[in-house]
């Protein structure tokens, strides 16, 4: 029998031998990861802990792995919802294309939401792939590289209440800060354990410098910062000394444009690099020059596949000035098909004429807000009965920010 004929007989992995060794599939499958539980096995032990990985074997042979970790994710209005940040998802370079990941995958969305996640969300490696099993793109991305040389501030900000921290000590005051967000975009993430504690290893390893500031009384902190200094040959007399960002996280503006006041005060430096930015981010309003700012690199972000419609549409809020009938549908899960009334007085299902139709994965995009009905109607992602649908459905799912997580898993 080849592999192609063969299906996989998927296994949950709890104990810590199978969690090492599905991440070491993993690690051989991207090529590109290196091996730091050699190094500081602690770390990966507590960084896998969490995780949920299945394995899919050939017999006793380990032939692919998809891993997840339990969060919650937040939805236009201010809701969270269970959210399996699914990441890991690896096939043995000896074993690609033979169906595989898909079966991994599938069965990972069956349990999932056997197990009350209301959505699952990746980051992917590969835009191409996630699509086809009900992924839609529920947030955007952009890279900003200022240039402090070219510009200031266009408005005064707080230095009052800025505090320098260690970087690579204040992992629970950065923990504290991050969870008491008061109103976070649409698609932030709740932080697992094992997130921390790679962002940790990676500020306490090598020789690379890391540096952080807080905003707010002590105690009663509404922001951080942390970056860290770009390689350079000769820092001392470099004519581009750059730091990138590692993490931002303000409460309210005052918070982050005190935090991004920081980084002017810093005489030695010439540029930062924000390597994930939302795209309607303020910042070129903050600056006196706003050409001293490049935005590039606009990617995918959030991928989320809807499992429980019902609980989903109920937790979002809406906009409008009426509600509209939508078909919904899944091809794997066929009982979150159907036709859905959404509007200002919530969501339900409805026995109407479907005004709209999309699919599972291109709602995903319309509930987060990442891109506007009319845009997909326009492209043809979906399809509405007319002009004036497109652009009510643009007013029920209207947000006052675009999503953005900020994070990779």
């Amino acid at each position: 029998m080849t592999l192609d004929n063969i299906r996989m007989d998927i296994r949950s992995l709890n104990d810590e031998d199978g969690r090492r060794k599905a991440f070491a599939l993993f690690r051989q499958a991207l090529l590109g990861i290196g091996d730091f539980g050699r190094t500081n096995p602690d770390t990966e032990t507590r960084f896998l802990a969490e995780g949920q990985p299945l394995g899919g074997f050939e017999g006793d042979v380990l032939r692919g792995v998809v891993n997840g970790y339990d969060s919650s994710i937040t939805l236009p209005g201010g809701r969270r919802v269970r959210h399996l940040s699914v990441t890991h998802v690896g096939v043995s370079p000896d074993a690609t294309r033979r169906g595989i990941a898909r079966q991994l995958i599938i069965e990972q969305l069956r349990r999932a939401r056997a197990d009350g996640y209301v959505v699952a969300g990746l980051r992917a490696s590969d835009a191409r792939i996630y699509g086809r099993y009900g992924y839609g793109i529920a947030s955007w991305s952009v890279r900003h590289e200022l240039d402090l040389t070219r510009t200031g501030l266009a408005v005064s900000t707080a230095r009052e209440g800025l505090r320098i921290v260690d970087a690579r000590e204040s992992f629970a005051l950065f923990r504290k800060i991050a969870a008491a967000d008061p109103s976070p975009r649409a698609a932030t993430l709740s932080r697992w354990d094992g997130w921390w504690s790679i962002q940790e290893f990676r500020s306490v390893s090598g020789t690379t410098p890391h540096h952080a500031v807080v905003f707010g009384a002590e105690g009663h902190e509404r922001g951080y910062l942390r970056f860290h200094v770009e390689s350079s040959d000769n820092w001392f007399t470099s004519s581009h000394r750059t730091v990138i960002v590692d993490d931002l996280v303000a409460h309210d503006d005052e918070a982050w444009q005190a935090l991004i006041g920081h980084l002017f005060t810093q005489d030695i430096l010439h540029q930062v690099t924000f390597p994930s930015r939302p795209v309607d981010d303020p910042l070129p309003l903050l600056l006196h020059n706003p050409r001293s700012l490049e935005i590039s690199g606009q990617r995918d972000e959030s991928w989320i596949r809807p499992l429980d419609l019902e609980a989903l549409l109920s937790a979002r809020r809406y906009g409008g000035t009426r509600q509209v009938t939508i078909a919904v549908e899944d091809d794997l899960f066929h009982d979150n098909g159907g036709t859905w009334s959404l509007g200002p007085k919530g969501a339900e299902r409805s026995s109407e004429r479907a005004e709209a139709h999309v699919t599972i994965a291109e709602l995903a995009t319309l509930i987060f807000g990442a891109q506007s009905a009319s845009l997909l109607a326009a492209s043809g992602r979906i399809k509405a009965i007319s002009v004036d649908v497109a652009e009510e459905l643009d007013r029920v799912f209207a947000t006052s920010r675009r999503p953005h997580s900020g994070i990779s898993f």
